[in-house]
């Protein structure tokens, strides 16, 4: 049996997890739709990347190891760089993103990410890779990781040569090559056992990475008011499982917990909310007719889709306004969802500050990301600089009274996040429908918009879909807003 590398890294995270990659694969959940779309980007960053070595030939898949390396061994023989190429070592195999000829049988070995940081996984990613090439009978001079130049701002057409920088991690990686022996022969062990390996929860289960075995390990635990949703737990939670404590409700008084966690877990144990009026009575005194609640949804795609926009920058596509004028009064929507033909920041600066006015509160649910959005796009169109600048003192963050435990209800399960508040405190709910967060926001509009396999009929299905989330985002903050003016009263 072949150790892939993604297999080796699932390994080094969590040995329960590569047993399972190999034993009982049916129990790994399949490819998600919100996995898929990072895989997409990274395949398009993986090409980008190619188009700075013309010239390069891509090595045809083979999904047999080793007709893959004797593909790739005979493609070595043109001598020039090679794209996805495979090779073997023992039970190591091994896919290189870009292999660079430097002179006769030398080469440098390159690992596209597409990230904007070198993180410490990549070294034992490259190191892996250096191992299996150099005992297919590679000589490797150097091995370099490409990534992500954040700083990159797109004018025309995407300049690879500027979008990615190249850090040589040779050294950091060598370090690695001479364990990877000894981990291997370990991994093979656990891959031969009859039983799984018995590996408690810990930090590792989303450390580097979320394992998709997570809802397997942890479902020992209660389904509701486990010690997991303790507010900012750390350690504390791993700390009670040793103890044998699974509910929040039996946490002993012994366990120093700090103010917000004290009223969390009180809470849970009367089972109700915690209200405290005068704070929330403070808070409301914030609000100012005539009232704007505001969301966006925004894409961060890693290769930048218009002109002035940055890897990983967010972009705004769409927005819902409900507004109040007056106390008493019925909210009325105001929608936009951009066409994604064009850089929608103008149109959308346009639309809102005829909308916004010049005087009332502006309400979003964690504001900083809203008016993150909006500096953002007016320090790319200047016009609008004093516009925002003006807005700045308008804002209200309907996010402080959760997050800071003025309210807090069992229901909201440890979160202040408004998919948890909603329902808790107005029993309205995102369940049920198609879209119904914002990554999956993203993702989605970046699919119709851009992916040209989408036809018109899915396009109008997503959109219409994207219209009626970002529509109880806002619907949903106007009914936070009033029940919590029924709590003071």
């Amino acid at each position: 049996m072949f150790l892939s590398k993604s297999k080796y890294l699932a390994g080094l995270q969590c040995p329960k997890l590569l047993w399972h990659e190999y034993n009982r694969k049916d129990v790994i959940p399949g490819i998600d739709p919100l996995t898929r779309a990072v895989l997409d980007e990274g395949n398009r960053v993986g090409a980008l990347a190619q188009k700075l070595f013309p010239g390069g030939i891509k090595v045809a898949r083979e999904y047999v190891p080793e007709k893959q390396a004797a593909k790739s061994l005979e493609a070595l023989k043109l001598g020039k760089p090679l794209f996805e190429a495979g090779f073997v070592n023992q039970q190591a195999y091994a896919l290189a993103d870009i292999l660079v000829p430097v002179n006769d049988g030398v080469w440098d070995l390159i690992e596209v990410k597409s990230s904007t940081v070198v993180k410490d996984q990549n070294y034992h990613d490259v190191a892996f890779q250096k191992y299996t090439y150099q005992g297919a009978g590679l000589k490797i001079r150097k091995a370099y990781l490409m990534y992500i130049n954040k700083e990159y701002v797109r004018r025309g057409e995407i300049e690879p040569a500027k979008f990615f920088l190249k850090q040589d991690i040779t050294e950091k990686a060598d370090r690695l090559v001479p364990e990877i022996e000894a981990e291997i022969v370990g991994m093979q062990q656990v891959i031969g056992r009859s039983e799984m390996p018995d590996v408690r929860i810990g930090t590792h289960c989303t450390d580097p990475r979320d394992c998709p075995l997570k809802d397997l390990c942890w479902n020992f635990l209660p389904d509701e008011g486990h010690i997991f949703i303790l507010f900012r737990g750390g350690k504390h939670r791993y700390e009670l499982l040793e103890r044998g404590i699974l509910k929040l409700v039996d946490i002993p008084d012994d366990v120093e917990l700090n103010a917000k966690q004290a009223i969390q877990v009180k809470s849970h144990r009367a089972d109700r909310a915690h209200v405290d009026k005068k704070a929330l009575g403070r808070f409301l005194k914030k609000f100012v007719y005539p009232l704007y609640f505001l969301d966006f949804e925004t894409m961060a795609p890693a290769i930048p889709a218009y002109d002035l926009t940055s890897p990983y920058r967010e972009v705004p596509f769409q927005y819902s306004v409900h507004v109040i004028e007056k106390e008493g009064a019925d909210p009325v929507h105001h929608s936009y969802l951009a066409p994604g033909d064009v850089d929608p920041r103008p149109e959308i600066l346009q639309r809102l500050k005829a909308l916004l006015g010049e005087s009332g509160s502006i309400i979003a649910y964690y504001a900083d990301f809203e008016k993150r959005c909006l500096k953002n796009a007016s320090d790319t169109y200047t016009d609008y600089r004093d516009w925002f600048k003006g807005l700045n003192g308008r804002f209200v963050d309907l996010l402080e009274p959760f997050q800071d435990f003025f309210y807090y209800h069992p229901a909201q399960a440890g979160s202040a996040s408004l998919k948890n508040v909603l329902p808790a405190i107005t029993g309205i709910t995102y369940k049920g429908m198609e879209i119904a967060d914002g990554r999956t926001a993203s993702a989605e509009y970046y699919r119709v918009t851009f992916d040209k396999k989408s036809d018109e009929k899915e396009r109008q299905r997503v959109r219409d879909a994207l219209e009626k989330y970002c529509d109880l985002d806002t619907r949903g903050m106007v009914e936070i807003y009033l029940a919590l003016k029924d709590q003071i009263n």
